[in-house]
């Protein structure tokens, strides 16, 4: 974090190129412009702040008798384009940007230098950016103090006893632990975490959650009856102390694409918390819930199942104020007599949404209504998306802008104009119905929707050099649904040849039953009607596919 007094652009340049120099490229800076002073520096100063910073905070300097939103505005119409937050606060200012800034950002806070005060004409405020920085950093080197008192407190309740434990976030999986995890040695159809015990202190675990007793580690061992049940209590009471507005995504498709989409957005302006990979079952969901921090704003969670009554138990922990189902199809059908058991075992969700909650769900799934009554036995708020006219959030058109697509799409009273890549239409409609139920500014999101893209194995595109040849690649590799493979080879039919093949490579659909015969056939009748040139099947499932292709 630099000071400097610099508030002229010859002044503003000089700093900034000097930070450059010194090999620092992704620069943060703070700045305003003082007031009954040279109007013409504000669009200059702007311009050069554009060009040699990544993210541009502008606040207020000296306003004197100027209206300080004015000098702001003045700046802010040379900014478009850059990443720039308009915080007319000092502090405030000053605390945005150190807080959310990246490892190895550089921080100038420009314009006061060594000035102990603020002159707004009729009123002068005692204000130190030197004070500030110091107050700020101080607080957060003392964060992980923090977390270890946190986890410690939790400890204490579930252990019942007063000892301080050192430990800073839970880990079951010993490859991704980081120092100071708590180790939960869990014992699973495929691996034993005690197996690992060894290899989890050598990473740094504070302590080993275990049923076992092991000499070897004593000091570091906690002893307990059911390691599945700690985590579970454990989870329960961080989410009893977690202040961040809490979001839950099920659905029998795109639930991780959606928690990764809204999960970027949020992030863009907020400190939020979403759950690693695809962890939505009875591990992965107390696991994710152990791991949100008291400073968290936001927290979004995936939640799964395979047979009835477990997101009634999996949302019971994580008691969600906003709730989205984003479809209702025929994963996992081997379990359920049909696609209405599916339904009913995915509307659980709704009995744990908090009172005056939301529920977000989409307007074309044939399950709507369903849905939606029950919901409203229960006073939640239904918001919907959906190509529907109907939808609060529905899409209106879509058109050809290059390499991205133009959509139209009629946010409630507000028609917003987007650019987006290869992203689910319905993930992005979902995502705009959630920021606008959180009463976020949509406009601020525009530039993320912008760059963001599939998820890895749900539909991202890469391109290939091999074989001396270059092609893409489109990996659908996650989707293994009749709804999900059935959008892919949409999606498929979607892409233009332009004087090239298309290749599918089909792996089988698990978890159908009996029904499993009759989804790999109907996928026949897809490809046959595509453009795809050749078919590859993996799989004995697939070869009901293979038979009646054309």
């Amino acid at each position: 974090i630099i000071l400097d007094f610099a508030h002229t652009p010859d002044a503003l340049s000089e700093v900034l190129k000097s930070i450059k120099n010194s090999d620092a490229n992704n620069i943060s800076l703070v700045f305003g412009c003082g007031g009954e002073r040279d109007y013409k520096k504000r669009p200059i100063m702007a311009k050069i702040a554009k060009s040699l910073c990544k993210k541009i905070y502008v606040t207020d300097d000296n306003p004197r008798n100027e209206n300080p939103k004015k000098i702001r505005k003045q700046i802010i119409k040379n900014l478009f384009g850059s990443k720039f937050f308009n915080i007319g606060n000092r502090s405030k200012a000053i605390k945005e940007a150190i807080l959310n800034a990246e490892p190895n950002e550089t921080i100038l806070i420009a314009g006061k230098g060594h000035e102990n005060y603020q002159d707004y004409g009729n009123k002068v405020l005692q204000i130190s950016d030197k004070e500030i920085i110091r107050n700020i950093t101080r607080k957060k080197l003392n964060k992980k103090k923090q977390s270890y008192l946190y986890n410690s407190r939790i400890l204490n309740k579930i252990l019942n006893n007063k000892k301080f434990y050192k430990a800073n976030g839970l880990a079951i999986d010993s490859r991704n632990l980081k120092k100071d995890n708590l180790f939960i040695a869990i014992k699973g159809k495929n691996n034993d975490g005690n197996k690992f015990i060894s290899e989890a202190v050598k990473k740094g675990a504070s302590y080993v959650v275990t049923s076992n007793i092991h000499k070897k580690y004593k000091n570091k061992i906690i002893k307990v009856d059911n390691p599945i049940d700690f985590l579970r209590k454990f989870a329960i009471q961080n989410r009893k102390s977690c202040n961040a507005k809490i979001l839950a995504i099920t659905g029998s498709t795109g639930k991780t694409s959606l928690k990764n989409t809204l999960s970027l957005l949020l992030k863009e302006n907020n400190n939020t918390y979403s759950s690693l990979k695809s962890f939505n079952n009875h591990f992965g969901v107390p696991l994710s819930l152990s791991n949100i921090s008291p400073n968290n704003q936001f927290g979004i969670f995936e939640v799964g199942m395979s047979k009835s009554g477990e997101i009634n138990q999996l949302s019971k922990m994580i008691k969600p104020d906003l709730a989205i189902i984003t479809n209702i199809a025929e994963a996992h059908i081997e379990n359920f007599d049909n696609i209405k058991g599916i339904a009913k075992a995915k509307s659980e969700i709704i009995n744990n949404i908090k009172k005056n909650g939301t529920l977000i769900i989409n307007r074309d799934d044939k399950f709507f209504n369903y849905l939606g009554k029950k919901a409203k036995k229960r006073k939640i708020k239904v918001i919907s998306f959906g190509k529907s006219k109907k939808s609060d959030i529905s899409l209106l058109k879509i058109e050809p802008a290059g390499v991205h697509k133009k959509v139209f799409i009629r946010v409630k009273d507000q028609i917003l104009e987007l650019k987006i890549k290869d992203i689910n239409i319905f993930n992005v409609l979902a995502s705009l119905a959630v920021l606008k139920e959180l009463n976020l500014d949509l406009e601020k999101f525009k530039k993320v929707f912008q760059v963001l893209q599939p998820s890895e194995g749900r539909g991202r595109i890469y391109k290939i050099k091999r074989y001396k040849k270059t092609f893409k690649l489109i990996d659908e590799s996650y989707n293994a649904s009749p709804f999900s493979v059935k959008n892919a080879l949409k999606n498929f039919s979607e892409i233009k040849k332009k004087n090239s093949k298309k290749y599918l490579l089909l792996g089988e659909m698990l978890e159908l039953g009996k029904k499993s015969e009759f989804y790999h056939k109907k996928l026949s009748i897809l490809i046959n009607k595509s453009d795809i040139d050749k078919v590859f099947v993996k799989g004995e499932k697939t070869l009901f596919t293979y038979k009646n292709l054309k």
